[in-house]
Parts: C-alpha cells; structure tokens; sequence
C-alpha cells in the first residue's frame, strides 16, 4: 500500500461510508457538464463513492480512481446498493493516469489534488489535462486555509505535514486563489472563487 492511502485507507476502515452528501452546488456543475456534452467522467480521488454515485444517477458515465482500496470497495457496495454501473480503478494520482489521452469529457476532483508536494501537484494537474478531451470540462477544489488541531511541520513554502491526526504524514498545500488560477492558466477559466472561506473552486474549459 502506498503512503498516499495510508491516512484515508484509515479513515474508511474506521468509519466506513463517508461523505455520503455530494459538495454544495453539485445541481450546477452538472448543468455545465450537460451544456458542454459531457457524457464520461472521471472523478479523481473518488473516496468511498459520492460523485461516483450522484453523477451516475444523473445519467453520466463516469469512473472513479482512488488510491485506498477500503474506499472503492465502499463505493463498489453503494453502486451495487443502488443498482448502478460505474468503472473504479485503484491508482495513485501522483503518477501517470492509466487512461489515453483525451478518455473523458469531464473531470471532478474535490479536495484531493492539493495532497502532495507542489511539484507533484502539477504532474497531476497535467495528467487531467491530458486525459481531458478539447472542450472538456474539469472541475477542482483546493483548501485555502490550514488549521490543523494537531502538529504539523511546513516541509516546502505553503505545504505542511500534519504529524499527528487522521491525515499523520499526508502533504497538504494550500493554495492561493491567485497560484490555483496560476496552474490552468493555459485553459478557459469559467470561474476560480473563494467558497464558505474554506474552499477554493475553479472551473475550466479545455
């Protein structure tokens, strides 16, 4: 098991089905998808299946990668609970997506690809690019504050590893609204904003 499942891997084998509810203003994301014609979707960092799931039912095709493997047998469980088809695949994000180039027309990841170093993050954030057809849409969340209860330790400007809790030694960077804006500036950004003062949500068109 690699240290990117470790924390999560946890998580869900203590806790089970987490994040049941998809994020807030997920009704609007998927009007955009509709809009643009996306019909397959991928949700990087899928945890125990909740896009997974809502997309589904919305009517899209849609495959879920995650790194714990608790997690994609939770959401395996909620599909077949709900009597649903979707593709799950264990992979690490960090290194090249097991899909061709330009596989789907859409992409969710919220709260996910801010775990690793910042050079890491932006391999990754070329990998969706890649894999996303032209005109296709990706949507990302970022943490835009830090605020661990436990210890953590800075370990690169804006990258802390919390060394105490339930994410013990998984990367967390924090984005500016400016550095995320900064990172898919070579695609149509539709929006990059500051919600609940908590989250960064950007979205954009390839």
């Amino acid at each position: 098991m690699d240290s990117e499942s470790l924390p999560w891997e946890a998580i869900y084998r203590r806790e089970g089905r987490v994040l049941e509810e998809p994020f807030p203003r997920f009704d609007e994301l998927v009007e955009i998808y509709v809009q643009h014609g996306c019909k397959r979707l991928l949700d990087l960092g899928c945890g125990t299946g909740r896009h997974v799931v809502h997309l589904t039912k919305a009517g899209f095709w849609v495959c879920g990668l995650d790194s714990a493997s608790t997690g994609l047998r939770l959401a395996r469980e909620w599909l077949e609970d709900e009597k649903l088809s979707a593709v799950l695949v264990r992979a690490d994000m960090r290194m090249r997506l097991p899909f061709r180039e330009a596989a789907f027309d859409g992409i969710i990841s919220t709260q996910v690809i801010h775990h690793a170093r910042l050079e890491t993050i932006r391999r990754t954030i070329a990998e969706l690019k890649r894999v996303l057809v032209s005109g296709g849409v990706i949507f990302v969340t970022v943490p835009i504050r830090f605020h661990p209860q436990e210890a953590n330790r800075e370990i690169e400007r804006g990258t802390f590893l919390p060394l105490e809790g339930a994410e013990r030694g998984l990367p967390h960077h924090i984005f500016t609204l400016e550095e995320l804006q900064a990172e898919f500036n070579d695609l149509d950004i539709q929006e990059v904003s500051v919600r609940g003062d908590v989250v960064i949500a950007l979205t954009a068109i390839k």
